[in-house]
């Protein structure tokens, strides 16, 4: 097996702006996905991409665990996926009963069109993606740290699917829609090396974190301050969402709480050791849109729009912090 060498970088800003360098060798103009994929691994979160076929879901999922730099699988969902694909099962060899692990034991996993997989399998991924474990006859056996989920569907298939339910959408911490790049994009495309139709540039993503530089990077994000005021903001902004009329559901408490780490992320991928409020802000759309359910007549774009119009954003103090737990 070769040997992985992560290339040094010298700060979060800069690895930010390396990450995006090195996706853009296999995947151009997806900037801002690439940003986001970056700040789900700091803050432990999984990332739902949707699209339509051919907008690169699946390439930049497999670019970006390369520039990740952990270990990859990948699992096509089908309707005849079973849960023992994904979790493993125990077989006996030479009377001795041992463990043949499913893909999900692994740093990070694409699941390539997650919704057309049937929800037996798919309660066993929740599981993963919660506990970080799974249960294989009765016993537990935890994943890898870390684990991080890059799934992707496409929106556009009616035949053999089965919806995502609520529970399981509000495990992921971005649900980030990928169109289709902007016409200067889709020309650079051309000139991308290829083999055939097949893009012949994914081994040369450098890999730039590591499990290693996974956990320093996390532990960094773990000591940004949020101040007072902008925590108050986030609350404010998800139980403004449950009162407006035409929301049947709004963001849960595990949002708020997703909501703060990829802020924090953010912050820190910006050069900050504090939450702004533009932080909050920027991530708004991607952490809290899939976890508001509507009556006819309202969005939950729209909801989130009223809600950010509505909620004042504070002015703070860098001398007025705490850290949540």
């Amino acid at each position: 097996m070769a040997l992985i060498v992560e290339a040094p970088y010298e700060n979060l800003i800069d690895l930010r702006e390396r990450a995006k360098r090195e996706v853009q060798k296999v995947v151009i103009g997806q900037d801002r996905a690439v940003e986001l994929l970056l700040v789900a691994a700091l803050a432990h979160g999984h990332v739902l991409l949707e699209g339509p076929p051919g907008s690169a879901k699946t390439l930049l999922g497999r670019a970006a665990a390369h520039m990740l730099g952990a270990s990859f699988k990948r699992i096509q969902f089908t309707p005849d996926t079973t849960p023992s694909e994904l979790t493993g099962k125990y077989t006996i060899r030479a009377g001795e009963q041992i463990l043949l692990p499913g893909v999900v034991f692994t740093n990070v996993l694409l699941a390539d069109e997650i919704n057309r997989t049937p929800p037996r399998t798919q309660a066993a991924l929740l599981e993963a993606m919660q506990e970080r474990q799974v249960t294989i006859e009765g016993k537990g056996h935890r994943l890898p740290d870390p684990f991080l989920v890059i799934a992707t569907q496409n929106p556009y298939e009616h035949r053999d699917v089965f919806e995502l339910p609520e529970s399981q959408l509000d495990r992921f911490l971005f649900k980030i829609s990928i169109g289709y790049s902007d016409a200067r994009s889709e020309y650079l495309m051309l000139d991308l090396p290829h083999k055939g139709v097949a893009p012949d540039m994914l081994g040369e993503v450098q890999p730039l974190l590591g499990v290693v530089g996974l956990d320093k990077a996390r532990i960094e994000l773990d000591s940004t301050d949020i101040p007072e005021a902008v925590g108050h903001y986030m609350v404010e902004l998800a139980r403004t969402t449950r009162e407006l009329d035409g929301v049947e559901l709004g963001v849960s408490s595990r949002g708020i709480i997703h909501l703060a780490s990829a802020a924090k992320a953010n912050a820190r991928l910006s050069g900050r050791e504090y939450v702004a409020p533009e932080d909050v802000r920027e991530v708004a759309p991607y952490v809290l849109h899939h976890r508001i359910i509507c009556e006819e007549g309202m969005t939950p774009e729209e909801a989130l729009r009223i809600a950010l119009e509505r909620v004042p954003v504070p002015e703070i103090s860098q001398s007025l912090v705490y850290a949540p737990v």
